[in-house]
């Protein structure tokens, strides 16, 4: 669809009142259109901003959707999370009224350039360790989206001589409309959403979307490891970047790689247009874990790609300490340890956070809202590194019966109760770790309530 030039004359209608939707909200009244919004929930908070709307001459309807309420529409804005299946989405698409994402409306004002993340795991971590590199290199970053800020909320920040970090969901990219980031990253693709996405197809197709109005002066970073993002190298006019923890032809800049960075023992090795590249040495960073060195990588080439210098790359990894809710440590009491790792929605995500601890050595909290997920795959692993685990939320049953009769478990009604039975059943040199493979919504408003609830029941438990 072609941008509109009079948006004074258009009715907008945004679909879902989170953060992305109320942002999109405030950006389409700037820009003087009749806006509308329509939630299907009826909370307090969405009552709270509902009010806030209001005040700025915002239409606002919740606690279901009114088809007459979308009528007239020239546009429909859709947050993350809305299923393709909500009453407001069919009546677009049988309209012929186009559908796009927060993040695709942001993108038609912004003058900036973008680096764009998205992967089933670790995108947290690379937006916020390239939000640090560009930083250091005076680039000025913006960091924003699927990370707690939305892109429309902005708008203020977009002055020249900065660039956006932009982290990208399934649910964002999957109603992108000719989204086109100069640098995109795809971290991995593994079982993920499928309360959401009726497939692992559809699933990676979204994922796709990034680097699908690309460029040939864009760059495409990818995930060699991963062959289906493999085979996506043939599907970017841009650039391709790719990242491995190990060498193979493949990566040779012969076969149509401009350049890419694998791990030779301790180091990052790598190439940029065919000549040869050294990194780092892993053995200097903070960051630990075989996840976290992908991470690394992905992040060196983006930054690469910025033309940022490599000791300015090199330094600002060596001191980068992770991110809040990922394996984050908490506190310890008589010699065991705590770790938040509330980011961990997937069961990929927890068997990276398990793979950092020594075998029998763990208490495993988990549990919460299922994602359509098969938590099968992960039993040995967790018979092999826990001693026990604590299951909590909705999908206890599911998680219990998965795990099978080998697996020592635990009920909890709480994540207090959790963290109390979890140090109760562990002894010195052992670690707590709340990793809980699901979403938070059961029990939390996101991911980082559930930590924050973690960590203050953690200190709690050291001070009695």
């Amino acid at each position: 669809m072609k941008i509109p030039k009079n948006w004074a004359a258009k009715k907008i209608v945004i679909i879902g009142l989170s953060r992305s939707g109320f942002a999109a909200a405030l950006l389409a009244r700037k820009k003087q259109a009749s806006v509308y919004v329509s939630d299907a929930a009826d909370t307090p908070a969405i009552r709270r901003k509902a009010a806030l709307l209001r005040k700025q001459a915002v239409s606002v309807e919740f606690g279901g959707h009114n088809v007459r309420f979308l009528e007239g529409a020239d546009l429909v804005i859709t947050s993350p999370g809305v299923h393709h299946d909500a009453v407001p989405l069919r009546w677009a698409h049988k309209h012929n009224v186009p559908v796009v994402s927060e993040i695709k409306f942001a993108s038609w004002f912004c003058p900036l350039p973008v680096v764009a993340i998205t992967g089933s795991n670790g995108k947290t971590t690379v937006t916020t360790m390239l939000g640090e590199i560009f930083k250091a290199a005076a680039q000025k970053p913006v960091v924003c989206g699927n990370i707690g800020n939305p892109f429309c909320g902005e708008t203020g920040a977009w002055r020249q001589g900065r660039v956006i970090v932009l982290e990208t969901s399934s649910f964002q990219l999957q109603d992108t409309v000719h989204f086109r980031p100069n640098v995109s990253i795809i971290l991995n693709i593994t079982q993920n959403h499928f309360d959401h996405h009726r497939s692992m197809n559809e699933y990676a197709r979204a994922k796709a979307k990034i680097f699908a109005n690309q460029r040939p002066s864009d760059f495409t970073v990818l995930n060699f490891e991963d062959l289906r993002l493999r085979r996506y190298a043939a599907s970017t006019r841009a650039r391709v970047l790719f990242f491995s923890k190990k060498y193979t032809p493949g990566l040779s800049f012969r076969r149509g790689c401009y350049g890419a960075c694998w791990l030779e023992g301790t180091r990052i090795l790598g190439h940029w247009n065919g000549r040869p590249r050294v990194f780092l040495d892993i053995g200097e960073v903070r960051l630990k874990g075989m996840h976290n060195v992908e991470n690394i990588m992905a992040a060196l080439l983006a930054a690469q790609a910025r033309r940022v210098t490599p000791a300015i790359m090199v330094e600002t990894i060596k001191d980068f300490r992770g991110v809040e809710h990922r394996c984050e440590p908490v506190a310890s009491r008589r010699g065991i340890a705590f770790f938040n790792d509330s980011k961990s929605t997937t069961v990929d995500a927890t068997v990276k956070a398990l793979s950092m601890f020594a075998d029998g050595s763990v208490m495993l909290i988990c549990g919460g809202r299922d994602k359509g997920s098969d938590f099968r795959p992960i039993r040995r692993l967790i018979g092999k590194k826990a001693a026990g685990v604590v299951l909590i939320g909705e999908a206890q049953k599911k998680i219990s019966a998965a795990l099978g009769a080998g697996v020592k478990k635990f009920f909890a009604p709480t994540l207090e109760r959790a963290v109390e039975n979890a140090y109760r059943h562990s002894v010195s040199g052992m670690s707590v770790l709340l990793s809980p493979m699901c979403a938070s919504f059961d029990m939390f408003d996101n991911f980082e309530h559930r930590g924050r609830v973690f960590k203050a029941a953690v200190r709690r438990l050291i001070k009695s």
